[in-house]
């Protein structure tokens, strides 16, 4: 009778173990895979780390070509005006002149 019993507990044994080793290797699946997950989380947030950096750099540096520009508008803008009252100061004085 006793072998019977040890007989009907190794077959639950066996049983058991049958059901619980292709578990285990799921788990170990899901770990693997949870852990590629982390590092794709991880490396997406640097990546937009750098994404922010770089639109802050491009923004900061923009406003300053921007205002660079500006200047040199303002600048050429002054130069034609100083053309223009000197072109108009020379057909003044052209009309004014001996053959006026």
């Amino acid at each position: 009778m006793v072998s019977l019993v040890d007989g009907v507990l190794l077959a639950a044994l066996v049983g058991t173990n049958a059901c619980v080793l292709p578990l285990y290797l799921k788990l170990k699946r899901l770990d693997r895979a949870q852990a590629e997950y982390g590092r794709a989380v991880a490396a997406s947030g640097h990546a937009l780390a750098s994404a922010g950096e770089a639109v802050r750099s491009f923004t900061g540096e923009g406003r300053q070509v921007l205002e660079a520009l500006s200047a040199k508008i303002e600048e050429a803008q002054a130069a034609l005006d100083a053309l223009e009252a000197g072109r108009r100061e020379a057909m003044r004085a052209a009309g004014r002149g001996p053959c006026a």
